[in-house]
C-alpha cells in the first residue's frame, strides 16, 4: 500500500512537470512571472531577443518534460520490476531538477517581488521527500 502512495505522489508531481513543458514549450511569449519580472511588456522586446527568450524557455520545457515522464513512468515500472537503482534515482534525480528550479525562482522573486512560483516548487520537493520517505519504509 505505501508503494501506491509512493507512486501517487511521483506521479501527481511528474503531471505538473508535464503541464509546465507544455506551458513552455508551445508559449508565443514570456510567462506571465517573466513579464511581471522583468517589468518589460513582450511587445517591447526586440524580437531577435523575444527568439532567444522563446528558446530559453522550450529548453526549460524540455526539461520538465523529461522529469515528468520520469515521475509518471518509472515508479510504475519499478512497482513491477522492484529495482532499488530506479525506486531512488529517480526521485532523487527529479528531486534535484525540482530544488535548482525553487532556487531561481525564489531568487527571482527576492530580487525583483515578482510573483514566481517559487511556492509550487517548493510544494512539490515536499511531495517527493515524502514520497522517498514512504518508499523507505
Amino acid at each position: 500500500m505505501l508503494n501506491i502512495i509512493s507512486i501517487i505522489l511521483y506521479m501527481f508531481v511528474g503531471i505538473i512537470c508535464i503541464i509546465m513543458a507544455y506551458k513552455s514549450i508551445f508559449t508565443k511569449k514570456f510567462l506571465p512571472f517573466h513579464e511581471d519580472a522583468s517589468r518589460i511588456s513582450w511587445e517591447y522586446i526586440d524580437k531577435p531577443l523575444q527568439l532567444v527568450i522563446l528558446t530559453i524557455l522550450k529548453i526549460s520545457g524540455l526539461g520538465f518534460f523529461i522529469v515528468g515522464l520520469l515521475l509518471v513512468i518509472f515508479p510504475i515500472v519499478n512497482y513491477v520490476l522492484s529495482d532499488y537503482f530506479v525506486q531512488y534515482a529517480i526521485p532523487i534525480i527529479s528531486l534535484l531538477y525540482c530544488f535548482g528550479i525553487f532556487i531561481f525562482n525564489y531568487n527571482l522573486h527576492k530580487k525583483t517581488e515578482a510573483n514566481t512560483p517559487w511556492k509550487a516548487t517548493l510544494i512539490a520537493l515536499l511531495i517527493i521527500i515524502i514520497g522517498l520517505i514512504i518508499s523507505a519504509i
